[in-house]
């Protein structure tokens, strides 16, 4: 019996259904990313500031979708792990985020470790149900949770 059918009609909810399913592949990247001293956000993060380096705090924290607070502390975390540095920004209030050597090394790890995972987690799937199953997603994130409904017979 799949875990979801102990939860009665809840259980067929495609929320509920998205949610268990991201808690059990997400646990399979924090094994992952563990060796490396290393979160998935801490990871993303990584990975960000290498993609655009010299950006600031609030910008990385617009793009993590995590408050001020977070922020400071996720950058923080990473100064201490050294694998970023801050450098004086666009003007006195701001740091612009750069990775160290050390950074550059790590978010090399970062993606062959989640690219080890993501073959592992979705094995189940073909290539094409892999695209396809992407492409869903995608939609969704456009869409946003309370967005308006869409057409389902039209694409956006």
């Amino acid at each position: 019996m799949e875990e979801t059918a102990a939860f009665g009609v809840l259980g067929q909810r495609l929320g509920l259904q998205l949610h268990s399913t991201d808690v059990r592949i997400m646990a399979g990247l924090v094994a992952r990313l563990t060796p490396l001293n290393v979160t998935p956000a801490r990871a993303t993060a990584i990975v960000y500031i290498a993609l655009n380096a010299g950006c600031d705090q609030v910008t990385l924290g617009r793009a993590l979708g995590i408050n001020r607070a977070s922020t400071m502390k996720a950058v923080d975390e990473l100064e201490a792990l050294g694998a970023i540095e801050r450098r004086p920004g666009r003007d006195r209030r701001t740091n612009a985020l750069h990775l160290t050597a050390a950074g550059e090394t790590l978010r090399v790890r970062i993606e062959e470790a989640t690219l080890e995972h993501d073959r592992d987690a979705f094995a189940a799937l073909t290539e094409v149900e892999r695209a396809e199953f992407g492409r869903l997603l995608a939609k969704l994130r456009r869409v946003g949770a309370d967005g308006p409904a869409l057409d389902a017979n039209k694409e956006p």
